[in-house]
């Protein structure tokens, strides 16, 4: 069984080396690899060309920016492997990376595999969401544990997906979306799927330094609010079907509304249609957020703060603690 792994490069060149070496020193032999450079401008092309010298199950595509989505839909058009995986340039893993998710998914006959990971941020490593044993769980309860914060996640670095499954549904990444498609793909894959397996071993390091949405980042623009929209049209797709999940995703829409509130009282921002938005956007949601068994009793407190007074809730954030990481 052949995996093609799929490593979308843009102006990610420099982290490149260390990512293809631990991809090539992998102990499941059959695999190919496809370096998609997504028309980077900093010489990260040429990077992509020297990783891939000296072996034939690496091929290195070129192609105008189309954003993260984009590069991964053209990696599974061009992918040979019955199974595909999609790591990331800036990110490493563990040697038995691909031959434990293939042991995992072949030990239940599962229709995805997923693996656990490290999250590496400030020179510190932790493994994310630790669990005593590996597991099978039916794919209905596994797309609502995606959106879940402590779960596995929605990430396409640490799921072993059939192309079978992606062809016979035409999926693809929803290039309109700016961040989390990566999630909106999973929720539809998982719908086609019987039984998903989960190893929590850590197999993948996630490092945080180069990217993520965190309190104080230092932009709110177009890119991050897209999230949002991400979030509804997942509850969208589970609208009628499945239940658990939309009310999880209108959960983590009001959330992730609460959050952008504390980020644009950080930045000071002077838009305050935005900010009229944001509150919008939480109050049309505010039932599933208090509902959900997910956030703590200090965060819907907090919350309440911020319904009346969005500076507020930015002091106590900022003072006590943010009540809760999110998975970007």
């Amino acid at each position: 069984m052949m995996i093609t792994m799929v490593v979308s490069v843009y102006n990610t060149g420099k982290y490149l080396p260390k990512a293809m070496e631990n991809l090539l020193a992998q102990t499941y032999r059959d695999f190919e690899i496809l370096i998609v450079d997504d028309g980077s401008t900093d010489g990260s092309a040429e990077e992509c060309e020297r990783q891939a010298e000296g072996h034939e199950n690496v091929r290195v595509f070129h192609k105008a920016n189309g954003g993260l989505s984009s590069a991964r839909n053209f990696g599974i058009e061009h992918a040979n492997g019955d199974r595909i995986i999609f790591p990331d340039p800036d990110d490493w893993v563990a040697p038995d990376y691909l031959e434990r998710l293939v042991s995992i998914e072949q030990q239940y006959n599962a229709d995805l595999a997923i693996c656990g990971h490290y999250l590496c941020k400030k020179g510190k490593t932790e493994v994310w969401n630790p669990k005593a044993r590996p597991m099978s769980i039916d794919a209905e309860k596994a797309m609502e544990m995606l959106i879940l914060p402590d779960s596995f996640c929605g990430y396409a670095w640490n799921k072993l997906y059939r192309m079978d499954v992606i062809r016979d549904n035409n999926l693809r990444f929803d290039v309109e979306l700016g961040v989390i498609q990566d999630l909106h793909f999973a929720v539809r894959y998982f719908a086609h799927c019987k039984t998903v397996a989960y190893d929590p071993a850590p197999l993948y390091y996630y490092s945080r330094d180069n990217g993520g949405v965190t309190l104080f980042r230092k932009t709110l623009g177009e890119r991050e609010l897209s999230g949002l929209t991400t979030y509804e049209r997942i509850a969208e797709f589970a609208h009628g079907t499945h239940p658990k999940v939309e009310e999880a995703a209108l959960a983590a829409l009001a959330e992730r509304s609460l959050r952008f509130i504390g980020i644009y009282n950080h930045l000071g921002m002077n838009e305050p249609e935005k900010l009229a938005m944001l509150r919008e956007r939480f109050m049309q949601n505010k039932k599933y957020f208090f509902a959900s068994r997910v956030y703590t009793f200090k965060h819907k407190c907090a919350a309440l703060v911020a319904i009346y007074s969005p500076s507020a809730y930015y002091f106590l954030v900022r003072h006590f603690g943010h009540m809760r990481e999110s998975r970007y």
